[in-house]
C-alpha cells in the first residue's frame, strides 16, 4: 500500500511544484507589463493604469456616441501601451 501512495504523491508534488513556478514567472511577467484600460469616467473617457488615472480624454463626450461604444467604455478597454490605446480613441474625435 505504501508504494501505492509514493507512486501518487510523487507526481502530484511534481505537479504542484511545475504549477508554483509558473505562477511565480506569470506573476513577475504582469509586473513588468502594465496594462492601460480606456474606461469611462465622468462623462469623458480616461486612460489608467491599473488603478491610476494617466489621462484624461475630456474631447471624447460618452453622451454623444452610441450605445454599443458607451457600454464597452464602461466595461474597460485594455491595451499593452498608452499608444495603442491613443490609436483606438482616433476614431472617436
Amino acid at each position: 500500500m505504501i508504494p501505492t501512495i509514493k507512486k501518487i504523491l510523487l507526481p502530484l508534488f511534481v505537479l504542484l511544484c511545475a504549477f508554483l513556478i509558473m505562477l511565480h514567472f506569470n506573476k513577475k511577467h504582469t509586473a513588468n507589463n502594465p496594462n492601460f484600460t480606456l474606461k469611462s469616467y465622468k462623462n469623458t473617457v480616461a486612460l489608467y493604469n491599473g488603478r491610476e488615472i494617466v489621462e484624461i480624454y475630456s474631447e471624447i463626450v460618452l453622451n454623444t456616441l452610441p450605445e454599443k461604444d458607451i457600454q464597452s467604455f464602461k466595461n474597460g478597454i485594455s491595451f499593452s501601451s498608452p499608444s495603442q490605446a491613443e490609436a483606438y480613441l482616433q476614431d472617436f474625435e
